[in-house]
């Protein structure tokens, strides 16, 4: 069975409400209950709606103006507008609105069921197409990183990644922090028959221990203590999707256990909750430690390392694919330009230091680097980076404290705008942008 559909009941006669709520929970709909346009509001926005059924004559904003205002909580939301008092003119206007259908109280129940389901269906389609918008943007963007692959060790994880997003099974990705799992997971997810549906991500060291169960399955209310309110979790989310579960060495053994029965069968129960539900979500998983040897010291589950990883990709470090490095660099001053003004050049010296540095953080610590190293060779108005921008340890020497790599390009600007103004400091101070005593501040600085 798929996520059950919501239904926002607004009515402020409540043996109606509580009639209509019934019948729609009987179909298996997830129903809630308000008696005026400000319960409405309010519920809106703490739940996702699929269809609400408005009364036209609500007290205070009628069932109209509780449709424009839900409607710019969620364009999305469908609607059917019931009254006591049909008319002509009102269903005119109700439809023009944006109202797929309009009823006449009291409804006979098989019709209201039979409205609701068609709006559901059209609810359902109306999100699938957003999430389609939205995957088509992500892929015109490249998710805001492009993955880079000249060396012979890149292009082979490419075709590995493109190869299995044609299949449909789990697939393990390991390597080392910052070695860009995480790109690997999206150009799979870009290249299936899912790219139409998002890509979740559930990032598990960054949740504590005893909430990664809550988060990934979700709960009910008063499931535990904390828990005011249901709570739909990731894998509902990611329903005809995938999910990448991050790091997923470090989730808890008990939660493995339950993963491990969805991989199984496909099916799970909320935190609290009797009733299984069913999605169809493709999960993918990446880890930076060596599972097998966990699996040793008993910190994860050996069948869900065998069911995780029916395919294993390997991302090589950095160091493995110094081809790379210069490519993913420029990448980074090309995308900058687009925004911070003109695009520094890497000097041949700056480009020997990034090929001998062993990049321990690997692509993170690269593009942290290259965006740092712009932004200091920006401040002391070269138009190229150097070595001393790179902040990097060269020849086993420690790397330079950035407040020192700052204070020097500070003084070297402030110098080369002295030399523009022929020493005349009034000039210089405002060329900078700065007081006079603040320029005899800084020329302090200089002369220390």
């Amino acid at each position: 069975m798929k996520t059950k559909t919501t239904i926002l009941i607004v009515d402020d006669e409540a043996d109606s409400r509580e009639d209509i709520a019934y019948a729609l929970q009987q179909s298996g709909h997830r129903v809630l209950e308000a008696e005026n346009a400000e319960a409405a509001v309010e519920l809106a926005q703490r739940h996702p709606v699929d269809v609400a059924l408005l009364d036209l004559a609500l007290p205070g904003r009628d069932g109209i103006e509780t449709m424009q205002a839900l409607q710019r909580i969620d364009p999305v939301i469908q609607f059917v507008i019931l009254t006591g008092q049909g008319t002509v003119e009102s269903a005119v206007e109700a439809m023009r609105e944006g109202a797929t259908d309009y009823l006449t109280k009291p409804a006979a129940l098989s019709e209201l069921e039979a409205i609701v389901e068609k709006a559901c269906r059209t609810s359902r389609l109306a999100r699938q197409n957003r999430a389609y918008r939205a995957a088509q943007e992500r892929k015109q963007r490249g998710r805001g990183r492009n993955l880079i692959a000249v060396s012979a060790a890149m292009k082979h994880v490419v075709k590995q990644a493109e190869a299995l997003a044609q299949v449909d099974f789990p697939v393990l990705i390991h390597g080392e922090t910052g070695t860009g799992k995480e790109v690997v997971a999206e150009l799979i997810h870009a290249n299936s028959e899912r790219a139409d549906m998002p890509l979740t991500i559930l990032n598990c060291p960054a949740l504590p221990e005893s909430l990664v169960d809550a988060e990934l399955f979700g709960h009910e209310k008063g499931s535990y203590t904390g828990a005011a309110d249901e709570r739909v979790g990731m894998l509902e989310v990611a329903d005809d999707g995938v999910l990448l579960l991050d790091e997923i060495g470090d989730m808890p053994l008990d939660v493995q256990a339950r993963l491990l029965r969805f991989l199984e069968t496909g099916t799970f129960r909320r935190l609290g909750a009797r009733v299984e539900k069913t999605v169809d979500v493709r999960v993918l998983a990446a880890t930076n430690r060596d599972l097998a040897e966990d699996v040793k010291e008993g910190r994860f589950r050996e069948d869900l390392y065998h069911r995780l990883r029916v395919y294993e990709l390997q991302v090589p470090p950095l160091r493995e694919r110094v081809e790379d490095i210069l490519p993913l660099a420029q990448n980074v001053l090309d995308a900058r330009t687009s925004t911070r003004g003109p695009r520094p050049e890497l000097s041949s010296s700056a480009v020997d230091v990034l090929h001998a540095h062993p990049w321990p953080g690997n692509v993170r610590e690269l593009l942290h680097t290259i965006e740092r190293a712009a932004f200091t060779a920006s401040l002391s108005g070269s138009r190229s980076i150097e070595p001393e921008h790179l902040n990097l340890p060269v020849s086993g020497e420690e790397p330079m404290d950035l407040d020192s790599v700052l204070a020097s390009c500070r003084q070297r600007h402030v110098a080369k705008v002295l030399a523009l103004t022929g020493g005349h400091r009034r000039e210089a101070a405002r060329l900078l942008g700065v007081s006079e005593r603040q320029l005899y501040r800084l020329l302090g600085e200089q002369e220390a």
